[in-house]
């Protein structure tokens, strides 16, 4: 019968040198921690602009206070969108009054996401702001005018006067003729220019009548 003694004192030999080499220690992967979820602070203000059609820029300024959000998107000429809702862990989804989408989430110190207004979709990056910086808003007699302010105090606004209240039923509507029937019926126009800005406040003219303005924080409701 042939021996298989020399082949086992072979392998324990060679056991015995793995673990003096190992020092007798078994090796376990180390898990790295799990990367902390990014989060806005108690309170910012940001602004972010976008090339649009035809030449023109939509700006968008966003406005968090704790859990509360409230956002503006304007092209100073003839297009706006309010936002209101609530961001929860960083992120921010929030569909407006005229079916007009945003979404996004905290990157560093930035806002980063996607804005979707009139069927036509933006990708921004939103960089934090300073007061006099954010956005501002006035009323007369239902007349709003709205402006996100940029620092070095450069502008862009849209007016909005109302019209009729609709007299179909708006859900029943697809998208296309909400935005034909609904969305692209309403009375708007370019803001004027912003007279004055102070500590927390501005003044400006909506139909000969001067205003004073209130800034837009995450807490504001229309």
């Amino acid at each position: 019968m042939r021996s298989h003694t020399p082949a086992l004192l072979v392998g324990a030999a060679a056991m015995l040198v793995l673990t003096a080499c190992s020092g007798g220690a078994s090796t376990t992967a180390t898990m790295s921690p799990p990367a902390a979820e990014a989060s806005f602070p108690q309170s910012g203000k940001y602004i972010a602009d976008m090339p649009a059609a035809g030449g023109k820029t939509m700006t968008l300024g966003i406005a968090v206070d704790g859990d509360r959000v409230a956002a503006y998107a304007c092209n100073g000429v003839d297009d706006e969108a309010w936002f209101f809702g609530d961001q929860a862990e960083g992120r921010i989804d929030i569909t407006g009054k005229f079916r007009d989408t945003l979404s996004a989430s905290v990157d560093g110190t930035d806002v980063v996401g996607d804005l979707t207004m009139n069927g036509v979709a933006y990708r921004f990056t939103a960089a934090p702001v300073s007061a006099p910086a954010g956005m501002y808003t006035g009323e007369v007699r239902g007349v709003r005018a709205t402006w996100v302010v940029r620092p070095g105090d450069s502008a862009t606004g849209v007016q909005h006067d109302p019209g009729p209240e609709p007299t179909v039923d708006v859900k029943a509507l697809s998208s296309k003729e909400f935005r034909d029937r609904i969305r692209n019926t309403r009375k708007l126009g370019p803001a004027s220019p912003i007279l004055s800005l102070g500590e927390g406040k501005g003044t400006a003219d909506i139909n000969g009548q001067v205003v004073t303005l209130q800034v837009v924080d995450g807490d504001f409701r229309l």
